[in-house]
């Protein structure tokens, strides 16, 4: 009971955050619009930027408590969600207006007077992207969820329950990626002239049905929704998706599967096209294993090696014309028996980088070379080197007894000091020091704790344990965070830390 009485504390404080949130939200929505020149329209849009992040923060922890199975009535969680995503499809439209300048092509385009079939066209290109748009945040969600119970059935095997939802959310996953690829075809065919909007006017309501219904139990989806526009038929010019590889999958079929007779005492020489592709599968392997080798060898080394380069560019190029030649003077099929060209081989001496076994090791000189530039480039310069550090300047100086300290204690700006202040005292020089030499000394001493700043959140995360997961990604486990909004240090268990958004510059 206790338990429940804690979580139902921080529901009701994250829902209180959420609802001061969208009235902040709104107040400065409603001056950013009465604003008067483009100075006060950017401060309130950097305003309502700032505002809109911490309520996606909120939106992700109230996600993570919807997909919880310990709390029975997530009505007003989802209410709020919905109520947060809203404002975020608000601050859309902001970010849009905002980057149509007056002077751009779109901005004078908007004092024109528009043809009505035109705008009726733009009007439809504009839903169809917004819907679009939907979709791919529903596909976020539903993503967001399959992680989150991916996690919880790991703990707990054999949830029946949890399986068939993730089940379910795959489904609507597939069907919602269906669904994109297709209106994200129509878009082009109706930016390209090649369908009218009054076919889309057909397909609209079910779409709107379809992304407000299909998570209902009792929704019926219309299968032959896109039939009537014959999208199968299109070329693929058009399609929104094209299958990878398939010329080089069609090259490599039609090379092989040019018929050959082990019995027959006159081989059927190949065609022209087929020599064709053969000549350019041989050339494509040579480059591949060959030259690459030679290529990273003389970006890591001396000028030496760049005449051998030179020198393998030669031989190579007199081999495809050799090769050019085992297809252009070949005899033409028919039942002569004329005897064939012999067959000439063509020798890459392993000097020049193209040695069958591998690649030719380097010397100790080159690996010495290639050490030094490794190390410099760990060490690079970052452009904020050159930033010149700014000094703290009282705002209201106020005199001091004479039995206080008058100047900074010594070597207070130095990482010794700030490593013998405690882990509170670091936070507070971070978050309300910000830009000055202190905020720097004080992020170094608390990664000298093994603290880790997380850019996403803008907070300080400390493993509590080994992760359970690690990849190339993420990692997975259980940490320590700081919560500089309600300042005290809290714990959050299976949170999943992307090492994208791991601050990690060396600090010298």
């Amino acid at each position: 009971m206790a338990d429940k009485r804690k979580l139902q504390g921080e529901i009701d404080r994250c829902l209180k955050k959420v609802t001061e949130g969208v009235e902040q939200f709104e107040d400065i929505w409603k001056k950013l619009h009465n604003a008067a020149n483009a100075n006060q329209k950017e401060k309130y849009e950097a305003d309502l930027k700032k505002e809109i992040k911490k309520l996606q923060r909120l939106r992700d922890q109230i996600k993570t408590w919807v997909a919880s199975n310990e709390i029975k009535d997530k009505r007003q969680l989802v209410e709020n969600r919905k109520l947060i995503e809203t404002q975020m499809e608000r601050f859309k439209v902001v970010e849009r207006e905002t980057k149509t300048k007056a002077y751009s092509k779109e901005g004078l385009g908007l004092a024109q007077k528009v043809d009505p079939a035109q705008k009726e066209k733009e009007e439809m290109e504009q839903w169809l992207t917004n819907t679009i748009d939907t979709l791919n945040m529903q596909v976020d969600q539903f993503e967001s969820e399959v992680e989150s119970l991916s996690v919880q059935t790991r703990k707990k095997k054999g949830d029946k329950e949890k399986q068939d939802r993730i089940e379910e959310l795959k489904r609507l996953i597939e069907r919602h990626r269906y669904h994109i690829r297709m209106l994200e075809t129509i878009l082009r065919m109706l930016d390209n002239d090649s369908i009218q909007v009054e076919a889309i006017h057909k397909i609209k309501d079910d779409v709107e049905y379809y992304i407000d219904s299909s998570q209902d139990p009792d929704f019926e989806e219309n299968e032959f929704l896109y039939d009537d526009l014959d999208l199968e038929e299109l070329p693929a010019t058009l399609m929104a998706t094209s299958p990878q590889g398939h010329i080089e999958d069609e090259m490599f079929l039609q090379s092989s599967s040019t018929p050959t007779s082990t019995t027959s005492s006159s081989p059927i020489p190949p065609s022209p096209a087929t020599g064709t592709m053969v000549i350019r599968f041989l050339s494509f392997f040579l480059w591949d294993q060959s030259i690459l080798q030679s290529i990273s060898i003389i970006y890591n080394h001396s000028e030496p090696q760049i005449m051998l380069f030179s020198g393998l560019l030669l031989t190579f190029s007199r081999s495809i014309d050799c090769l050019t030649m085992l297809c252009v003077t070949m005899s033409p099929p028919g039942p002569t028996t004329a005897p064939q060209p012999a067959v000439s081989e063509v020798n890459l001496p392993p000097s020049l980088g193209a040695c069958p076994l591998g690649p030719t090791p380097l010397t100790k000189e080159q690996l010495y070379q290639q050490a030094m530039q490794e190390a410099a480039w760990i060490h690079m310069p970052h452009p904020s080197d050159s930033e010149r550090i700014r000094q703290y300047l009282m705002r209201n100086p106020c005199p001091t007894p004479p039995f206080h300290h008058q100047v900074p204690p010594h070597h207070s700006d130095s990482i010794e000091f700030y490593q013998r202040l405690s882990t509170e005292t670091l936070f507070f020089i971070f978050y309300y020091l910000e830009g000055t030499k202190a905020q720097y000394l004080s992020a170094k001493a608390l990664k000298k704790q093994s603290w880790r700043f997380h850019t996403k959140y803008m907070m300080w995360f400390q493993r509590h344990e080994e992760p359970k997961t690690i990849t190339d990604e993420f990692e997975q486990g259980t940490y320590i965070y700081f919560d500089y909004e309600k300042w005290g240090q809290r714990k959050k268990e299976g949170f999943t830390f992307e090492y994208r958004y791991l601050e990690d510059r060396d600090l010298q």
